[in-house]
């Protein structure tokens, strides 16, 4: 099982678990989404490494067990994306294949179109083209954060009260370690951050774009239409939400495997 271990990137250390493959045919960079941590890749990080893929997966700055920041300028899109080069240049990764869930994907598309050259695929799981202006829980949780706690906003989302959240659980640790100002700079990126479809298209990156049958984020229609603008079909993946790495991890590892394979 991979442990973790703090990393001095830019500044502040992040918290990190590598799945080190038996025998190495690539690697990869694995991008987790909004109060999600590394943790949420528990289970198809060492399918991968099964598979010869040298995986890095970290806590985005300010959440979870990697440092907070005093300035809410490093929680923003770029710097998260400058974060997770810092990171492949620090394991000394080979031009690695970028993957991003959720928000992560958003981040992975940002890296993608900033550092091409960095980068040798990108795979957009469960995730969209832009920020959705419509998801107004997410403007309520910013207003109500500006005045009240991390702890505050999970007693009045009924946190405490839903089955499976008793102290201790992983959702509820790293939701109390996680900084104020993250997730409210993550929030408005999921609600504003402009497209950079074309600009992906135009760096020639293979990309691959996934989503479970069931998921409940972008809708299906705008993740098939950001597919066909990528020059893709979009990856289905049956009896999973939005979150197919911890419904389906055999599925979903084999299917980016596969994906990586095609690339090498």
């Amino acid at each position: 099982m991979s442990m973790t271990e703090k990393v001095s990137i830019r500044g502040g250390d992040l918290a990190v678990r590598v799945y080190e493959p038996a025998v190495h045919k690539a690697d990869a960079i694995l991008i987790h989404g909004y109060t999600g941590s590394k943790e949420d890749f528990a289970l198809i990080g060492p399918q991968l490494a099964e598979m010869g893929y040298r995986v890095v997966t970290s806590d985005n700055r300010g959440q979870f067990e990697s440092d907070h920041s005093a300035d809410a300028e490093n929680y923003k899109i770029l710097s998260l994306a400058q974060d997770h080069l810092a990171l492949a240049q620090h394991f000394g990764l080979q031009k690695p294949h970028l993957f991003g869930h959720s928000f992560g994907g958003l981040v992975a598309q940002r890296a993608a179109v900033e550092y091409p050259d960095e980068w040798s695929s990108l795979t957009i799981f469960c995730s969209g083209p832009h920020g959705m202006p419509e998801w107004t829980p997410l403007a309520a949780d910013i207003e109500y954060l500006g005045d009240h706690s991390m702890a505050d906003l999970w007693e009045a989302n009924g946190e405490s009260q839903k089955p499976g959240n008793e102290t201790g659980s992983l959702k509820q640790r790293r939701w109390f370690a996680s900084d104020k100002n993250s997730i409210i700079t993550h929030a408005r990126h999921l609600m504003f951050e402009p497209s950079v479809v074309e600009r992906v298209k135009s760096t020639r990156l293979p990309v691959q774009v996934i989503r479970g049958a069931n998921d409940d984020a972008w809708p299906h229609d705008l993740q098939a239409q950001m597919a066909t603008d990528l020059g893709t079909d979009i990856k289905i993946i049956a009896d999973a939400g939005h979150c197919p790495n911890e419904d389906q991890p055999i599925e979903t590892a084999n299917l980016v495997a596969n994906f990586w394979d095609s690339v090498e």
